[in-house]
């Protein structure tokens, strides 16, 4: 006998909105200092996955990052360098007005009052995602939490998932049923850490990734934002029960 589905979420962007990031980016964009170029048809939650994917705890990485990734928009080497200091600095003292994304509440208690198991799994720290954790009361709805100081390795390597589905068998006292078994992320790198897990994956277009990316990384699922979930075929069969 099967279990019911398990689906385990990324942390930002499809659990949090991540304004904090946003914001930061709309400051620093309006300051004629950096001598922005090539951003007229870049969104606000570009620049914030870009500064996101090139953060790192160790200060020098992520420097060395930086200065790639933002040299076709800040010519200048030490004023990218300038601007990922001030980022960095600016965007978590407002992290404190972070929501949970629009209509995810009802559809965490829809899974939970079903029987789904539900995880978080993320590249975030540990500390940031407690913080979050204890803010929004997660435990209630989520058994399983994994950051990137819970795993020797971050996605898209398939190690945190691996690590979060075992502590998801303990759960449920079975077999893991990896054709049931789901991961839901906004990037590329979510649905190739899905695939390299051999799970299933859903893309949120909602999120940070782009629409062109995403349905190049080959989803099983790709869906508009997160209320469009409960229209996959295989979880109404749990949810009509």
């Amino acid at each position: 006998m099967s279990h019911p589905p398990i689906l385990l979420f990324d942390f930002d962007g499809v659990i949090i909105t991540q304004k904090s990031l946003e914001y930061t980016a709309s400051k620093l964009i309006k300051n004629e200092f950096y001598r922005w170029k090539n951003i007229e048809n870049m969104r606000l939650i570009d620049f914030a996955r870009l500064f996101e994917e090139s953060d790192s705890k160790n200060r020098v990485v992520a420097l060395k990052r930086i200065t790639k990734v933002y040299k076709p928009f800040i010519p200048s080497i030490w004023k990218r360098n300038l601007f990922f200091l001030k980022f960095r600095r600016m965007y978590p003292k407002l992290e404190k007005f972070e929501t949970l994304k629009p209509n995810l509440e009802q559809i965490l208690n829809q899974f939970k009052k079903n029987g789904f198991q539900l995880g978080i799994v993320s590249n975030t720290s540990k500390k940031r995602l407690d913080y979050f954790r204890k803010k929004f009361n997660l435990d209630k709805y989520f058994s399983v939490f994994i950051s990137r100081d819970d795993s020797p390795f971050r996605k898209p390597n398939p190690y945190p998932i691996i690590t979060a589905l075992m502590k998801m068998k303990k759960n449920i006292n079975y077999s893991i049923d990896k054709n049931n078994s789901y991961y839901i992320g906004d990037l590329p790198t979510d649905i190739e850490c899905a695939k390299n897990a051999d799970i299933k994956s859903i893309a949120l277009l909602s999120g940070h990734g782009t629409k062109e990316g995403l349905e190049k990384s080959n989803p099983t699922y790709l869906l508009p934002e997160i209320k469009n979930i409960l229209e996959i075929e295989h979880f109404k069969k749990f949810l009509l029960n």
